[in-house]
C-alpha cells in the first residue's frame, strides 16, 4: 500500500473490473439493439416490397378455389397474402421459364414473422412452399387496409364490397424490447 493512499489495491481492481463489465455489458446491449433494428428494417422492406408491388391477380388453391388478389383476415392463418410482380427470373434465357408474379403470405407463429412464398401462382396439391423467418419477439402483427373511400377497413376485402385492391396497407407490429411500430405501404392502383 502506498503510503498516504487510503485505496487498497485490491479495491483498484475491484473498480476497474466493475467499470470494464458495465462497459461490456453496455456494449452487448447496443450490439443486441441494432441487430433486431437491422432485422426490423429488413422485415419492412419486404413487407414494402410485396406490398407496393401487388397485382389484382387471384390465384387457385391446390383445391381449384380461387383466392383473392388480395386476402388479409386477423383470424386466417397468415394475416396477408397477395401476389405481387418483380419476381426476378435469373434464369429467364435458360429453359426454366416461370412468372414474375409471385405468391406471398405474412403472419406471426411462436413470436415470429414469417414470409411464405410459391412458385405455382396456381397451386396444385404438390406445389412447393417456402417460408422465411424476418424477425423474432414479435408479439402481433395487426393490419389495416384504405379502400376507395377513404375508409380504414380491419379485414381485406370489405365484407360489403367487390374491391379488388386497398389504396394502401397499415402493418403494426409489437416486438419486445421495442413496442408497437406501424408502417404505411402504399399500394399501386389497380386497373378498373
Amino acid at each position: 500500500r502506498a503510503i498516504g493512499s487510503s485505496v487498497e489495491p485490491n479495491s483498484l481492481a475491484t473498480m476497474a473490473y466493475s467499470g470494464l463489465q458495465s462497459v461490456l455489458d453496455a456494449r452487448a446491449r447496443t450490439e443486441q439493439h441494432a441487430q433486431q433494428l437491422a432485422a426490423l428494417q429488413t422485415a419492412f422492406f419486404w413487407l414494402g416490397k410485396d406490398i407496393e408491388q401487388a397485382v389484382p391477380r387471384s390465384v387457385r388453391d391446390p383445391y381449384g378455389q380461387t383466392v383473392k388478389a388480395l386476402l388479409a383476415e386477423q383470424t386466417a392463418e397468415y394475416n396477408l397474402e397477395l401476389t405481387h410482380a418483380g419476381w426476378s427470373n435469373p434464369f429467364a434465357t435458360e429453359k426454366r421459364q416461370r412468372s414474375l408474379l409471385q405468391r406471398v403470405a405474412y403472419g406471426v407463429h411462436e413470436k415470429k414473422l414469417l414470409r411464405k412464398y410459391w412458385f405455382d401462382l396456381d397451386r396444385e396439391y404438390n406445389s412447393a412452399t417456402f417460408e422465411t423467418v424476418l424477425l423474432e419477439g414479435v408479439n402481433t402483427m395487426e393490419m389495416r387496409y384504405v379502400d376507395k373511400n377513404l375508409q380504414w377497413q380491419t379485414q381485406w376485402p370489405p365484407l360489403s364490397s367487390n374491391e379488388v385492391m386497398p389504396l394502401a396497407v397499415e402493418v403494426s407490429l409489437d416486438i419486445d424490447g421495442i413496442g408497437k411500430i406501424a408502417r404505411l405501404f402504399r399500394v399501386p392502383e389497380a386497373p378498373l
